[in-house]
């Protein structure tokens, strides 16, 4: 049997159709971009001593309010994204999305009062929901599938190109010794927002979401023109295009009654549920909103409080966390998801192992008052080195595969299951963000503890649970969850890609009546 995913050119540049949709998809990318630029600010605007004046040096919960505000405003979104994407279109939600971010930005570079700049970091999180959640699933959708994980892989990792130009930005405002070494980078954040705006109109509609709205000749017209380079002929038209249109026929009967209770209704809704979840926590709860937020009370703890070394480690950190990242991204499709993920979270237990060791020494020799070049300046270094180590580790696996829930989940609860995922980052990311000052202020190197026991309980749910979606398109996807009777060990082990079945088993729906065939693991 032809599958879509072993259709199309190998190189997208030599291809025109994919050159010209290509091209205009970072118009698209950007969405993460700015919301890197957002999440590294107040990692800089922290480090600033003219920010620290102006609101009156915050510390602890306070602090944490104004790192972890952006997130209650996209937490407040999410009963709203899911619907208006599948509503308006991938496009129009993203628009939307900026359009907020836009003024938040405006509000923020403004700001004379704390509470003017509380409302600003509100607004930019709600806007960035939207953008966060309709960008994925629109790459998703109009990438060829033998590129989608590629493509994919690219969204998160230039979450770092915009925390690059963060970090840079403050190390370059700091010597304006005025209000304006804050309010450059908090004006800037509306830059990309303007750009998304103006340019997104020049990229293709999702073609499942044309279909979906009854309008499958425009998305006959996107496969070909795209994937096919203006060959209607070209069998990956006819694949794609009947895939796609019956699996959203299939759906079309009960997504009128759709709601997030389907994830709890089916056997493979469940299973994809865990996944999506832990996502969400891991996303946001291994370590890396420690470096993200809080670099400069890590650098003070370990002796190093120096406005120009912290902003130029600050920049450094970003640009070697997005040469990771990129490196990586090139590896998905080669190496696969699973073997990245638990490359990754491994990778961070060890180095939160090393890093928690270093500081401990480093407390006991400060509270001795032993101070040598090799004494607390070296365990103080050891520190730093880890900091690199974990962020490493973390863009490995975790950046590049950010939108790997979207390969999981099928059409019918694809944007909401994405909204879902989002949702727990948001949750867990008020959380983390909010007590990571109160933890480090309170009790030290010992705080880091308990980020070694997180992260290797994480390294055991992704080797347990998460399975491997290299190969597949993202209807087949749905075999791995919906053939019934296998272990978690064998749906992670899934090999090689199978026809998407029209229906559901009865034993997967609950309704106690088979209603279809499976076709059988070792005949695949």
């Amino acid at each position: 049997m032809t599958h879509a995913n072993q259709l199309g050119p190998e190189t997208w540049w030599k291809d025109a159709g994919l050159r010209r949709l290509y091209l205009v998809l970072p118009i698209v990318i950007l969405s993460s971009s700015y919301q890197g630029f957002d999440g590294m600010i107040m990692n800089g605007l922290q480090l600033l001593p003219s920010w620290q004046e102006e609101f009156d040096y915050p510390r602890g919960p306070l602090l944490g309010l104004l790192a972890s505000i952006q997130t209650v405003g996209s937490i407040l979104a999410l009963p709203s994204i899911g619907w208006l994407v599948d509503k308006i279109g991938r496009r129009r939600s993203i628009v939307f999305g900026a359009s907020w971010t836009l003024v938040g930005a405006a509000l923020q570079g403004s700001a004379t009062h704390l509470a003017a700049f509380i409302i600003a970091r509100f607004l930019i999180g709600f806007g960035l929901a939207y953008t966060v959640v309709a960008a994925p699933v629109l790459l998703a959708e109009v990438a060829l599938p033998k590129h989608r994980g590629s493509i994919l892989a690219y969204f998160p990792a230039t979450w770092y190109t915009g925390a690059i130009i963060a970090a840079w930005v403050t190390y370059g405002t700091q010597f304006i010794q005025n209000a304006w070494s804050w309010r450059i980078p908090s004006l800037l954040q509306a830059f990309p927002a303007i750009i998304q705006i103006a340019l997104i109109w020049f990229v293709p509609e999702s073609p499942r979401w044309l279909i979906a709205k009854g309008r499958g000749a425009e998305a006959r017209e996107f496969l070909i023109k795209h994937h096919a380079n203006g060959d209607e002929n070209s069998p990956i038209v006819e694949i794609e295009y009947t895939q796609i249109k019956e699996a959203i026929l299939q759906d079309a009967q009960w997504k009128k009654q759709s709601s997030y209770l389907d994830f709890l209704r089916t056997k493979p809704n469940r299973r994809r549920l865990i996944i999506v979840t832990f996502c969400g926590l891991f996303l946001e709860v291994s370590g890396n909103g420690l470096v993200q937020y809080y670099l400069h009370a890590v650098l003070n703890s370990i002796g190093i409080t120096e406005t120009i070394e912290q902003t130029t480690i600050n920049g450094c950190l970003s640009i070697y966390n997005f040469l990771v990242a990129i490196g990586a991204s090139f590896l998905v499709d080669r190496v696969g998801r699973r073997k990245l993920f638990i490359a990754s979270t491994l990778g961070m237990f060890l180095a939160f192992i090393l890093w928690t060791t270093f500081a401990a020494h480093l407390y006991v020799l400060t509270i001795a008052a032993v101070y040598t070049t090799h004494g607390t300046r070296g365990f103080a270094y050891g520190v730093l080195v880890c900091i690199f180590l974990s962020n490493g580790a973390y863009s490995l696996g975790w950046t590049p595969l950010w939108a790997y829930p979207a390969e999981l989940l099928p059409f019918e609860i694809r944007a909401r299951g994405v909204t879902y995922m989002t949702g727990v980052m948001h949750i867990a990311g008020f959380f983390t963000a909010f007590v990571n000052p109160i933890g480090l202020g309170n009790i030290g190197w010992k705080y880091y503890l308990a980020y070694v026991v997180y992260t290797f309980l994480e390294f055991a749910a992704v080797w347990y649970f998460f399975v491997e979606t290299k190969g597949y398109t993202l209807e087949e996807i749905a075999s791995i969850f919906e053939t019934p009777g296998l272990t978690w060990k064998q749906r992670r082990n899934y090999k090689g890609p199978v026809a998407y079945r029209d229906t559901h088993d009865a034993e997967e729906s609950g309704d106690g009546e088979k209603k279809s065939e499976v076709t059988d693991v070792k005949e695949l």
